[in-house]
This record gives C-alpha cells, structure tokens and sequence, in this order.
C-alpha cells in the first residue's frame, strides 16, 4: 500500500514524492519486522502535505545541528575535565563518547522527518510534484537524470 507519511492516507492515484530509504527507515522496518507488525507500506509525502512535510524537515535538520553542537561541547567538556585533572581514564572517555551519542539520539527519535526523493516518482500512473528546491534546477537543465547527460554527450559529433 502508498501511504502518505504525513496525514497516513492512501496516495494511490495522486501525485506524490517518494521518501529516501535511509538508515532510520530501515531500522524501523527490522524492529517491525521482528516484532511481525510490518504492513510493508510504501512511504510517500502526497502534493497536499508538501509545505508541511518540508517545514517538519527543516526543523530536524536545525535540531541536529544544535544537537549535533551540544554533543561537542558535552564530549569536550568532559574529556577536557578528564585530561585537565591529569587522571585519563578510558571508561570515563567511553562514558563521554557515550552521552555525546545519546544527545545525538534525542535529535533523531523526538524531531526525525525523513528526506524525499530528488527526482519524483509516479504514483498510479500520475507524475509526482517536484519540490521547489528542485524546480530551478530543471528549467536550467541541471536535474536531468544522470544517463541523460551521456546520452546527449555521444549524440553530438565531436569537433576537431
């Protein structure tokens, strides 16, 4: 089934954009699966809840890097303690390592938003909606598909 991740409605026979399969998405899906509570659904962001979808996605990535920071400053903070001290214990820099780990983790679990495909995908058989990001990089050529590029390459004789 095509799910749209933001309001979980069929996307069968709308436009939509798929999501990029990533590390969290795949996690996910083992848990399920272990637990046998996979659907297996196909994971989509309809044209409707573009803007919406793409907000909640600019709020983790700002989430991230201010977690990403913090973690940095913990991990320094606390390994300089260490070193500073003129006592370097090994635990203690695992310790460290492993609390920088956990901040980052608070990033992903409570504000994650997946990332959507670069180029669109057709669901039932309409075109899907091109993210405004990418929609300047069309008119001037530059979001063509890779092949694309090689072909219109070996097309054109070669000057001499």
């Amino acid at each position: 089934m095509k799910i749209c991740i933001v309001c979980e409605k069929d996307v069968e026979g709308k436009s939509a954009v798929p999501i990029k399969e990533d590390a969290v998405i795949r996690t996910i899906r083992r848990v399920k699966q272990f637990f046998h509570i996979a659907q297996g659904n196909e994971l989509y962001v309809c044209e409707e809840d573009m803007p919406k979808h793409m907000e909640k996605r600019r709020g983790f990535e700002r989430s991230l890097i201010f977690f990403g920071v913090l973690a940095a400053l913990v991990i320094v903070l606390l390994l300089g303690t260490l070193l500073l001290s003129g006592h370097f214990d090994i635990g203690a820099a695992v310790f460290a390592l492993a609390v920088g780990v956990l901040i980052l983790l608070f990033a992903v679990v409570f504000n994650y938003a997946p990332a959507i495909e670069e180029k669109p995908g057709i669901v039932g058989g309409k075109k899907a909606p091109l993210p405004e990001a990418l929609e300047p990089l069309e008119e001037k050529g530059e979001a063509a598909p890779a092949g694309a590029r090689k072909a219109e390459r070996k097309a054109k004789p070669a000057r001499k």
